[in-house]
Parts: structure tokens; C-alpha cells; sequence
């Protein structure tokens, strides 16, 4: 071929993994350890809760709290959408009154060829679905734990959490993969990395 040729990009392509389940089942963590098994490089966990759908300003925090949360997919696939190496922020949020101080400010997280994301509800466009399975006992004795720790009362809001975990459950597809929550994190971030390298190959 004569004469100069116009190159376009090719599009990314990026693997996402929703880890799902109900409050104190251990996404957070079970996230942010596949991302360092998988390396920083290769992956970074979004910090999902922060990108919960607002309280409305004309809508009671006691009603706000008697449905599920739901969260702003569209945004969070806009981030995602973003190059490899692209620094971004999640919004800037009050966990205290719900609500949304500015859709950027919040934690900071890297795009990489491996997103992953952990919230009670699914990413509607995740490449792998991960359930964590965990008895009621044990989230409950989880979450009085972290209040100490933390200094928080996620412990209160228990049935919001429930009503939440209950409506995503409806929703979701099956997952891919069903882990059991009880076992160490470290056992669990390294049977899902296993996982994504299997699928990605």
C-alpha cells in the first residue's frame, strides 16, 4: 500500500470482576488482596461503596434507609473506560447523611487491564461474577468487630444492609464462581486470581 495510512487506536481490553455479597461477607478485602496477587500492574480494586446512588434532598434519612442502596453504575463504567494508567477518584461521599458532596475527591484508584469491583449489588457489565458466601453469625460478629475498630456503627443500620442484600440478590445473574467466605482471605485471593489468569488466557 502507496501513501500514508491512518492508524486508530485499538479499543482496551478490559476484564472486570464484580465480587458480590451480602454486608461483612469480606469483599473488600478478598478485592484488594487479588489485586496484589495479581500485581499492581495488572490490577486495582475500586472502592465501590462510594459510589452509591444519593439520598435525595427532599427525601428523610429514615426513608432513605427502608430501600436498597443502589449504586451509579454509569459513572463507575465511565471511569472504566478510561486508559490503562489513568488516575482516577471515586466520588467524594458522606456515609453519615447518604449523600454525594462531589462526583470526584474521593479515593483514588490506577485503570488497569483488570478492574475489580466489590459492592453488595453486581456490575451489570462484569466479565466474572464472584459470590461470597457467609453465614449470618458470622457477619454479624464481623461487623461489631469492625465498629469497635473502626469507630464506626454499620451495626445499626443491619437491616437496611439486609433489605439491600436481599433486592441485589433478585437482580443479579448466577455467579461465575461461589466462594466460601469463612476461608482465609489469602486462600480465596489466590484461587480467584487463578481464575481471571484462566479466563484472560
Amino acid at each position: 500500500m502507496t501513501g500514508t495510512q491512518t492508524e486508530h487506536p485499538v479499543p482496551e481490553r478490559r476484564f472486570t470482576v464484580s465480587i458480590v455479597g451480602p454486608s461483612a461477607s469480606g469483599k473488600s478485602q478478598l478485592a484488594m488482596h487479588t489485586a496484589e496477587v495479581l500485581g499492581e500492574d495488572a490490577a486495582c480494586r475500586i472502592p465501590t461503596d462510594y459510589f452509591f446512588i444519593p439520598r435525595g434532598a427532599e427525601q428523610s434519612l429514615p426513608d432513605f434507609l427502608r430501600q436498597p442502596l443502589r449504586y451509579d453504575w454509569p459513572l463507575l463504567a465511565r471511569h472504566l473506560a478510561a486508559p490503562s494508567g489513568t488516575v482516577r477518584t471515586t466520588p467524594d461521599a458522606d456515609f453519615t447523611g447518604f449523600h454525594r458532596l462531589a462526583e470526584s475527591g474521593g479515593r483514588s484508584f490506577v485503570i488497569r487491564p483488570v478492574m475489580i469491583v466489590d459492592a453488595m449489588a453486581a456490575f451489570p457489565g462484569a466479565n466474572l461474577l464472584v459470590l461470597l458466601d457467609v453465614p449470618d453469625e458470622i457477619r454479624r460478629e464481623r461487623l461489631r468487630d469492625r465498629d469497635i475498630r473502626w469507630g464506626s456503627a454499620v451495626s445499626a443500620h443491619w437491616e437496611h444492609l439486609e433489605v439491600t442484600w436481599r433486592h441485589a440478590r433478585e437482580e443479579m445473574r448466577s455467579p461465575e464462581t461461589v466462594l466460601d467466605g469463612e476461608r482465609a482471605i489469602a486462600v480465596n485471593a489466590r484461587a480467584l486470581a487463578e481464575e481471571i489468569h484462566h479466563r484472560l488466557a
